[in-house]
């Protein structure tokens, strides 16, 4: 065993999935983020840096080790990266996997002096739950928001709901700190020790920079324009017909209004919306970037749209769009039941909050002022800066991380 103390990274799934995998989890792109800036505070505090990532393909397999290969990161850290063996999607080879890695993971234990255990989510938790009984360490659970919530939205049955309900309150009630991406996580236990670690974004590639947002607006050909921008996915959660038909609408009161789209890949139910809505081509554009690409799009924009339903998944969530909109300059337009962006938007002056039951004309209303606002766009780079990128707070997390190891 090695003498030197330990923090060992549990991802339950693959570390590096790419976006047109079958079950591409956002996710693992905001773990393998948290995991690249925070190494190197860890190891320069004089702590030695482990990770495993379990249920990888044999393409994730090699995937993964190019790139921690060409990032320098295996120079850093030991890392392990486990294929899955076993089917998806029964019981019975679940249950059968999910030993399988238990026992990998004990291997990796009992040959390291691993002092936390951070695990991912519900289930790269429970693993870290189960291993305690045996080892001593302290453990840190990513809880990643309301997964019970979202099983449930989803249709998942009850008894799944109930039984990753179980498991949610498990590691609740065994872990050492729970962190979260909310202000508030509503089912701790009283005595835990509760970590606000948010959604943060990377100076390297996101920025406001006026002379090129201005550039880049003419260069559009969006000079005198009231531009709004939405950069994502088409999933469920992110309301496509509401934010079409709040833009359809606003038309109306803007009619040389503007709706940059930046996805990933063409989206057929973007599409729909808008020709259900009778939105005219002149009005709204699709492109199709990285990240690389995409921050020089959205600083040209006066308005992000962050709209969420009034469900638990919502209230426990930051999505990591608010951190990456706000760090382009452009303030957003957000319903109230992200409660953490909430606060933060009505606090900090960072956009406009649309109201339970407010008619859609008075907001639209206010957001005129938006338009081409140099001030609003430069507090909001600002805010994001100070309160919300990894540059700043990198090192505060891995300090508090190392802090969970020396408590009694």
């Amino acid at each position: 065993m090695s003498n030197q103390p330990s923090i060992l990274f549990l991802l339950p799934v693959a570390f590096l999935q790419k976006p047109e995998e079958p079950g591409f989890q956002v996710q693992t792109q905001n773990f393998r983020t948290t995991f690249e800036f925070v190494l190197p505070e860890l190891v320069r505090q004089g702590m030695k840096v482990e990770l495993v990532s379990l249920n990888n393909t044999e393409a994730q397999l090699e995937n993964g080790r190019q790139y921690m290969q060409q990032t320098g990161l295996d120079q850093q850290c030991r890392y392990w990266f486990f294929k899955r063996s076993m089917g998806r999607g029964k019981l019975f080879p679940q249950l059968i996997q999910f030993f399988l890695n238990l026992k990998q993971l004990s291997r990796i234990l009992r040959h390291s002096n691993v002092k936390l255990l951070y695990g991912y989510n519900d289930v790269g938790t429970l693993y870290g739950v189960i291993l305690k009984t045996f080892f001593r360490f302290k453990l840190a659970y990513d809880m990643r928001g309301n997964r019970v919530n979202e099983m449930a939205v989803q249709g998942a049955p009850k008894w799944r709901v109930s039984f990753y309900r179980k498991i949610r309150n498990l590691c609740l009630r065994k872990s050492d700190v729970v962190l979260t991406v909310s202000k508030d996580c509503y089912d701790l236990p009283k005595e835990k020790y509760h970590l606000r670690k948010y959604n943060f974004f990377d100076e390297k590639k996101f920025w406001y920079d006026a002379d090129m947002g201005r550039a880049m607006r003419s260069e559009m050909g969006l000079d005198n324009r009231f531009v709004f921008v939405y950069s994502g996915t088409d999933k469920y959660y992110q309301m496509v017909p509401q934010m079409v038909e709040f833009f359809a609408e606003f038309l109306k009161v803007k009619p040389d209004a503007y709706f940059m789209i930046n996805l990933p890949v063409k989206s057929q139910k973007f599409i729909d919306e808008l020709n259900k809505r009778k939105v005219p081509d002149s009005a709204w554009g699709m492109n199709y970037l990285t990240q690389e690409t995409l921050n020089k799009y959205q600083m040209v924009a006066d308005m992000a749209f962050l709209i969420r339903e009034n469900l638990p998944l919502n209230h426990e969530a930051f999505p990591t769009k608010f951190s990456e909109y706000l760090a382009s300059g452009v303030p957003v337009l957000i319903t109230p039941h992200v409660h953490t962006l909430k606060d933060m938007v009505e606090e900090h002056q960072l956009g406009e909050v649309w109201q339970e039951g407010e008619p859609i004309e008075s907001v639209q209303k206010r957001l005129l002022k938006y338009q081409e606002n140099p001030e609003v766009k430069e507090r909001c780079a600002a805010f994001a800066r100070k309160e919300l990128s990894w540059q700043t707070k990198a090192a505060w997390l891995a300090e508090n991380l190392i802090a969970v190891i020396h408590e009694a």
